[in-house]
């Protein structure tokens, strides 16, 4: 995170900033200074602190007590400012006035306190955690969960444009992953692998795509937040912020040309909810906004999540076969399990819910995150003849789930917040999980720069990727099967 802001005087103009790496270094030090050793290292841990460029450049140059220097100037300027506010002329017919002054000035007293209320040039609400919608239910708070909820739902996009505005938008930094360093301190029993980075050398004339080869399907009249192919034939299904899915049919034996000349119509879905599904959480509102969808492995039902917080199960032709109502805020994951019988839904509400896609009934609901989940993925083959699924969350961690029983239908769905395991390794929000195609590793990425590779069983990645210097916000595993290039993995 970084605030600038600009002091003129006369012909002096001077921009200062004020960066996070450079205050958590500060705060650091002070830990260590004052024997706070064991808070140190855990504040080294979770904000990258020891990797930064910023302690890089400053370690050997900081003198003792910087911190506590700072806070002390500063405490001078706001007196300084407070008395050039007051009425100068009052020195002179109070006696009392300087003797006032002179008091001790602590950092927590009143006067300090509003002398930092009344500065409006910083902005410190754009460094909080842009997926926050668990605040209280007061007016201001309403309007900063509208925006909240605007901000996640482009999280995965990166950078947008705005429905009526001319200028792209970033929603990917934040305050906690605008860290430069690129690993978290290191763990002993942990193997860290690199790369060496990939030259682009250009296409050639043979390998570059054409524009008479490209098709661009409009209808929508919103952004478009996903889209997947049918896994036997060449129908798309896209997912928009206009509230509907559009399923494209785009037979194989016409050429990009001619479809061109008779553009394929597609047919559309409406994501309204009937009025009696209504929830009355504000968080549900009248957005209707089609965040996720998957395809069976069949490709007989296409699974959809909104920001409303209900999933639906569409046919192939696009008849509605369920609504699967029971999150109260967005789903932003879904996932059918290898035989299609179940499905994963992964909501704000900081829930995962697990429905039978036959019936459309919940089965069972896991409360194993303290925050928000983001992404959701089953575990290939399962766990001691357990079904298994992953999910991860802002609150940074990965929780490895069992179902007891792989017939269970209990009525209402049972409800669980112990896990099989959680996951502790990244330094910020995990954005999403995949299971290998064996079922033995699971990838996660991460805003800490980061992807971390797991085995069920161990506390600590086997491997660490700390190659990017960005946000990480997907993942995928080479294909592996009778029809890729692996077929005997």
């Amino acid at each position: 995170g970084e605030v600038r802001y600009t002091l003129c005087s006369g012909c002096l103009s001077v921009i200062m900033a004020l960066k996070a790496e450079e205050i958590n270094l500060l705060v650091y030090r002070y830990l260590q200074e004052s024997g706070h050793l064991h808070s140190a290292f855990t504040f080294a841990y979770e904000s990258l602190v020891t990797q930064s460029e910023i302690a890089k450049m400053y370690a050997d140059t900081m003198p003792p007590g910087a911190l506590i220097s700072i806070i002390q100037k500063g405490l001078m300027y706001l007196k300084v400012e407070e008395n050039l506010d007051a009425d100068i002329s009052k020195c002179s017919t109070d006696p009392t006035c300087c003797i006032e002054s002179s008091k001790e000035l602590s950092i927590l007293s009143a006067t300090v306190l509003q002398g930092i209320t009344k500065s409006k040039s910083i902005k410190y609400s754009k460094w909080y955690v842009k997926h926050d919608k668990n605040r209280n239910e007061d007016e201001d708070e309403e309007v900063e969960k509208a925006e909240s909820r605007t901000i996640g739902k482009r999280k995965r996009i990166g950078i947008c444009v705005a429905p009526n505005a001319t200028q792209s938008i970033d929603f990917s930094k934040k305050h906690t992953s605008e860290m430069e360093g690129s690993a978290i301190p290191e763990i002993h029993s942990t193997e860290s692998t690199s790369f060496p980075k990939i030259q682009s050398t250009g296409m050639t004339e043979e390998q570059a795509i054409s524009s008479a080869d490209v098709l661009i399907l409009t209808g929508h009249e919103a952004e478009v937040f996903c889209c997947s192919w049918h896994p036997r034939d060449e129908l798309l299904a896209s997912g928009s912020g206009d509230s509907t899915v559009r399923l494209w049919n785009l037979p194989d034996d016409k050429t990009t040309a001619n479809l061109k000349i008779k553009s394929p119509l597609p047919r559309v879905l409406e994501c309204i909810a009937p009025m009696q599904q209504e929830k009355k959480s504000t968080s549900a509102g009248d957005d209707h906004d089609v965040t996720t969808l998957e395809w069976s492995v069949d490709g007989s039902l296409l699974a959809t999540g909104c920001m409303d917080g209900i999933a639906r199960l569409w046919s192939r032709e696009g008849v509605l076969q369920h609504s699967l109502n029971a999150h109260s805020e967005s789903i932003f994951s879904l996932r059918f399990d290898s035989a299609g019988k179940r499905l994963l839904t992964g909501s704000y509400d900081k829930c995962v819910s697990v429905w039978d896609v036959r019936t459309g009934k919940l089965q069972h609901k896991f409360e194993a995150h303290s925050a928000q989940v983001l992404d959701v993925d089953w575990k290939t083959g399962g766990y001691h003849g357990l079904d298994v699924f992953a999910s991860c969350s802002t609150d940074r961690t990965i929780a490895v789930c069992a179902l007891a029983d792989r017939e269970a239908d209990t009525d209402p769905a049972a409800a669980t917040t112990t896990p099989l395991q959680v996951l502790v390794g990244h330094a910020d929000e995990v954005n999403a999980i995949r299971w290998d195609p064996s079922g033995g590793l699971l990838a996660s990425c991460s805003d800490d720069h980061q992807v971390l590779i797991w085995q069920l069983g161990q506390s600590v990645p086997v491997h660490r990727f700390s190659n990017h210097t960005e946000e990480i916000y997907t993942i995928r595993w080479s294909p592996t099967g009778q029809t890729t290039n692996m077929p005997n993995v």
